[in-house]
């Protein structure tokens, strides 16, 4: 049997690279680390401090690794836009010109389903679908950076690109305590009644597709749709979490044709207001828009097929290892 190949992990205090690096290091993988704080390094992997502005700290990072999987990124709804598109564009053109550098056989982009989501709702959508800008600096800064990255043709290095959805699991800090905190004040609602679907999926169920993706010649060049794969619904998701922290169930109500011109007219006066006052107002952001009020539903097949992605952790045993951490 062929030793398992090196693999070097950006972001990886971050909860899909701290995550991966525990996954990967269980199962006998020699992770590389890149970290900003040394002491955030996951336990068992080797260290690297950088940034993703210092090309040449992930150069050596990278030495002797096969695979990059880069997680790294920005996720502030309330982020000034050329930042996130420093770390999220920016950044990734020059993890991969550093992976390249290194001679890295493979390079994993961590993408996310908001790059063809847009603004309307989704049904059954696959990775046929274009890349859409909808406005939200983390959306697009994504698409601009799966853009550069499909049109790359050449180079040793080869390229893969998978897009989770809303990524849920222990030590997760972009979205789930938000969303708790606005179920313990009454401060959500059911758009349309929350019967359309979300696109959730579970950090183990992500890890895992990466892994199926290593050195796998059917994933370069090409793009997946990631999610638990279940058909679940704003207001299954709002219940389950409700349910699992002791909250009441969201009984409010407002159709979409209020809630989406009343969140645009929010979000934008939201940016006139000084910074540290934006997450006062994220549930107001498009991106809160995007996890209650459209439907998301895509399509998994082309991940099922070439990684194999079908021994799944489900919805409800997923969030109840997630819930257990926030109690």
């Amino acid at each position: 049997m062929s030793a398992k190949p090196i693999v070097a992990i950006t972001g990886a205090s971050g909860l899909v690279g701290a995550n991966l690096s525990r996954y990967l290091i269980e199962r006998g993988y020699v992770v590389k680390a890149l970290v900003r704080d040394i002491s955030r390094a996951p336990e068992g992997s080797e260290p690297f401090k950088a940034d993703l502005t210092d090309k040449e700290a992930m150069k050596n990072c990278f030495s002797k690794a096969d695979i990059v999987v880069h997680a790294a990124g920005m996720v502030d709804p309330h982020g000034e836009r050329q930042v996130i598109f420093d770390i999220n564009l920016n950044g990734t053109k020059a993890a991969l010109e550093a992976a390249n550098e290194a001679s890295v056989k493979q390079f994993i982009y961590i993408s996310s389903l908001s790059v063809i989501t847009g603004k309307d709702d989704q049904y059954d959508v696959d990775e046929n679908a274009p890349l859409v800008l909808s406005g939200e600096s983390y959306a697009d800064s994504k698409v601009e950076a799966e853009k550069y990255l499909c049109s790359i043709k050449t180079g040793e290095t080869k390229i893969t690109c998978l897009r989770p959805g809303f990524i849920y699991g222990p030590g997760e800090r972009a979205w789930m305590p938000r969303l708790i905190t606005a179920l313990s004040n009454n401060q959500v609602m059911l758009i349309d009644g929350g019967m359309k679907e979300t696109n959730v999926i579970y950090v183990d169920n992500l890890s895992k597709a990466i892994e199926s993706s290593f050195l796998n010649e059917k994933t370069y060049g090409q793009v997946y749709n990631l999610t638990d794969g279940q058909k679940v619904t704003k207001k299954e998701l709002f219940d389950t979490i409700a349910d699992g922290m002791n909250l009441p169930r969201v009984k409010k109500k407002m159709p979409s044709t209020i809630a989406k011109p009343f969140i645009n007219l929010v979000s934008s006066a939201v940016k006139l207001l000084p910074k540290e006052q934006h997450k006062n107002f994220s549930r107001f952001s498009t991106a809160a828009y995007r996890l209650a009020g459209l439907n998301q539903g895509f399509s998994i097949k082309k991940a099922e097929r070439d990684l194999n992605y079908t021994q799944r952790i489900s919805f409800q045993e997923g969030m109840n290892k997630t819930l257990q951490t926030f109690k």
